[in-house]
């Protein structure tokens, strides 16, 4: 396969930060994972509602959610990342893809360049991608792949990346490319995330991740962002509440084993009782990472969904005393 030249990246200011590369800013809860975007002139050939990179976004192009994403040499990435003290080495590489023509060659060569200058895992958020493109990635040393169902069900789906905003995609193919991956990377190296706030019910929600966890698909969780220029600018972000109960929902799925009966639901599809006691909680926010941005290993993608004067939804390191105390003080009504 012939490859395109890839001369120009764009690097999340966040790591920019830690690679020194020509920013200033310093960041108090810096990224553990090393983000990274493919770079074209223009937006993605999608049109996802939320995404400040659609089609017909009015939105920067340097931005993705509330993220500034500057571009920068491909080389001069290269030989920060090479030459990066380990004191700051990253854990994680992740490799955000738009959608695009070429988008593909240029992901390949990416990896390929990134390879030769370290070996920190990488992995890579992509569209629907065929079975072929999966086995070629994971050749060329891909250890992670994500495809983003971003709705929670088919209708949401529909509503904010699909038919209704004129998306390329459906629900049933990111569905079929999600298990493809998982024939290809296997069990637990194929993610997917959710995004609450866009109409969901809570109900909705955890049995979607209840179906996912069953799939061996690992399941995030994001607050929606409303970003200037985008279609759904107007919409504001989910009550902090039920992002909590989420979140601790999906802890308690994904690692006590909960099933969809282990919660109880108001008429409204509101989580009205989770089963456990308080005593439970209150390890669960002491002692785990629940309230922690939820991914791949390394990631903590910090204020990428929250603005760091608050609420902040995924935090991107370990809970203060008063954060702990806040979020128990939030959800113990919603336990034994």
């Amino acid at each position: 396969m012939k490859f395109v030249n890839v001369d120009k990246i764009r690097v999340s200011i966040g790591s920019a930060s830690v690679l020194d590369l020509g920013s200033l800013v310093k960041f108090k809860d810096p990224p553990t994972t090393c983000y990274i975007m493919t770079y074209k002139k223009g937006h993605c050939i999608a049109n996802c509602g939320f995404c400040p990179q659609a089609r017909s976004s009015r939105s920067p192009e340097e931005m993705l959610s509330r993220v500034n994403w500057p571009i920068f040499s491909f080389n001069d990435f290269l030989t920060k990342l090479k030459y990066l003290r380990f004191s700051k080495k990253f854990e994680r590489i992740c490799i955000q893809t738009l959608n695009y023509e070429e988008n593909f060659n240029d992901l390949l060569e990416i990896i390929t360049q990134i390879k030769k200058h370290t070996n920190t895992p990488i992995s890579v958020a992509i569209p629907p991608m065929s079975k072929e493109r999966l086995r070629e990635l994971k050749v060329k040393g891909v250890q992670r792949v994500g495809i983003a169902l971003d709705g929670s069900t088919p209708k949401i789906f529909e509503k904010i990346k699909g038919s209704e905003v004129g998306g390329p995609y459906t629900w049933e193919e990111h569905y079929q490319k999600l298990k493809e991956a998982l024939e290809i990377f296997g069990t637990g190296f194929v993610s997917t995330h959710i995004i609450i706030g866009l109409g969901e019910t809570e109900k909705e929600v955890i049995e979607r991740i209840v179906e996912l966890h069953n799939l061996n698909i690992v399941v995030s969780l994001f607050a929606f962002t409303p970003i200037k220029g985008t279609r759904f600018e107007n919409i504001n972000q989910p009550a902090l509440i039920s992002f909590r109960k989420l979140q601790l929902g999906r802890f308690l799925i994904i690692n006590k084993k909960k099933k969809s009966n282990d919660f109880v639901f108001n008429t409204k599809g509101e989580i009205i009782n989770i089963n456990i006691n308080r005593k439970e909680l209150n390890m669960i926010i002491d002692e785990t990472n629940a309230f922690l941005t939820s991914g791949c290993p390394g990631c903590n993608r910090p204020y990428y969904t929250s603005k760091p004067s608050g609420p902040i939804y995924n935090f991107p390191r370990i809970l203060s005393e008063n954060e702990k105390n806040d979020i128990f003080l939030l959800m113990h009504n919603f336990v034994n």
